[in-house]
């Protein structure tokens, strides 16, 4: 690097200049696709994000979605109508959402409004009139669809295991089934309202408002409300057959559901286990500041999922096998609630921003590890290094620029690393200041602007730690100014 650009960079505003050299030059490097600009009265598919690229939209911001949805366990198909609210950043002839099913109407502010489907999920919408910058809308979509049948590629957030189904997944899930500008960086609020026959319960985000409308003898209606923005894949839905526990932790409603397809010593299990997520809250409020949503809970599908738990907005979706583990259990729980902090209330800016949130929930095992006694999170740092210090594929796949194929791969060890090296180098007060001023205040945001915020809490040059651990693809020196001790 040259010696002008190391002086221009050691200031906060030098490091957000530096970082988006680096993205430029690597991305130069490599090919992702792209969306290709529309008229300036157009809205764009897709979000501009560099792995995703027809993930989201442009030229409005989402406010709330209200889906309403009946679910016909027969056909396994859905009947829906989603309204969504936003504002337009630009006047809008057209724009899009995201939308993986059929779709039968489209009214935008009262009027009906054309449309066209492109692509896997790409739905174009076109009003009668052009909607100006700055206006708030309406969009209700009329839709309906078999999600379960519905792939891409390998991905397939719409589960069914026996008469239970679940629509969760990360990077995406709510195509399958609801509208939405699909992308972390446009968070919104939710509103979630399911019809199925008597017998089945339906969890999803938020508060449990009702639980049956008591106007049909053969139907329950189930509606949840988020009262804080969330981004669409952080909402899930899942309908079968729960056993429910509910109750009041620390001020908090919370939530627990287990699928009763677990057997009742499983359940029980299930149970204890989520049981201890206030506990786990308290602890994580001691290192981060006040839990930042007004409910909390936890969900056990009967799924095998792909993934051990996902951070879904308030209540966490587990795989079951993980949560029955004794000595897995804290950790996952762990893992997910402190995303509610970094990846729910903090969302990624774009999805080569996932160090943001992954790295602080996977410290966060180590944190809390080491504040009830157990091995100190530096002797963790100092173990996967020992492990890994020799692996070049391990070391390859960077902090800054992981790539779509690795995006939630060595970031779980290389993330929690960096975040201990660093907390080594700037000491606890200024690590957990730079955590809580973090965490706290709600949007989605970057690495640029983490490493920013970090630079400001030390007069410690943190560029050549930057450059080790972030930014570099290969082993950083055993060095106290790396972070080791």
């Amino acid at each position: 690097m040259p010696v002008l650009l190391v002086l221009v960079l050691a200031t906060p505003a030098g490091i957000a200049y530096g970082v988006r050299l680096w993205r430029q030059q690597l991305a130069s490097a490599k090919t992702y696709p792209t969306t290709p600009p529309g008229a300036p009265d157009e809205g764009r598919s897709g979000a501009g994000d560099p792995y995703f690229s027809d993930y989201g939209s442009s030229g409005y911001d989402a406010v709330k979605y209200a889906i309403s949805m009946d679910w016909d366990v027969d056909t396994e198909t859905l009947q829906a109508t989603t309204t969504i609210t936003a504002k337009a950043t630009q006047p809008l002839r057209s724009f899009y959402v995201d939308l993986a099913l059929r779709t039968r109407a489209v009214r935008v502010n009262g009027r009906p409004a054309q449309f066209e489907h492109s692509g896997f999920q790409d739905l174009k919408i076109i009003p009668a009139s052009t909607i100006a910058a700055g206006a708030d809308f309406t969009v209700v979509v009329e839709y309906s669809g078999t999600p379960g049948m519905i792939k891409r590629g390998d991905v397939a957030p719409w589960l069914k295991t026996g008469s239970e189904w679940t629509a969760a997944g990360e990077p995406e899930s709510s195509a399958w089934w609801f509208p939405a500008n699909d992308h972390p960086s446009d968070p919104a609020l939710m509103d979630v309202t399911v019809r199925v026959p008597a017998g089945l319960e339906v969890v999803s985000v938020g508060r449990l408002e009702s639980a049956d409308s008591g106007t049909e003898a053969d139907f329950d209606t189930w509606h949840w409300v988020s009262r804080q923005p969330m981004a669409t894949y952080l909402n899930f839905v899942t309908i079968g057959q729960y056993q429910l526990q509910q109750g009041v932790v620390d001020g908090r409603p919370y939530v627990y559901a287990v699928s009763e397809q677990l057997s009742e010593a499983e359940r029980s299990k299930a149970f204890a286990a989520l049981q201890q997520s206030g506990q786990i809250v308290g602890d994580l409020e001691a290192m981060y500041g006040d839990y930042p949503f007004t409910e909390l809970g936890g969900v056990v599908p009967a799924h095998q999922l792909r993934f051990a738990g996902l951070e879904t907005q308030t209540r966490p979706v587990y795989e079951r096998g993980a949560i029955l583990n004794h000595g897995f259990a804290p950790e996952v729980i762990t893992h997910e609630l402190a995303h509610m902090w970094f990846g729910d209330n903090v969302t990624v800016r774009q999805w080569n921003d996932i160090f943001t949130s992954e790295a602080y929930a996977s410290w966060s095992q180590w944190g809390r590890a080491e504040r009830a006694g157990g091995r100190r999170a530096n002797d963790e740092l100092n173990r996967l290094y020992d492990r890994a210090k020799e692996r070049d594929d391990f070391w390859r796949v960077t902090m800054i620029d992981p790539g779509p194929d690795k995006l939630f791969s060595t970031v779980y060890a290389r993330g929690p690393m960096a975040l201990q090296a660093l907390r080594n180098v700037i000491g606890d007060k200024a690590f957990f200041a730079l955590a809580r001023e973090w965490s706290q205040n709600p949007g989605s945001r970057s690495v640029e602007e983490w490493m920013v915020k970090a630079q400001a809490k030390t007069s410690v040059d943190l560029v050549p730690f930057f450059q080790a651990w972030i930014i570099g693809s290969t082993a950083p020196a055993r060095t106290a100014a790396n972070g080791f001790r």
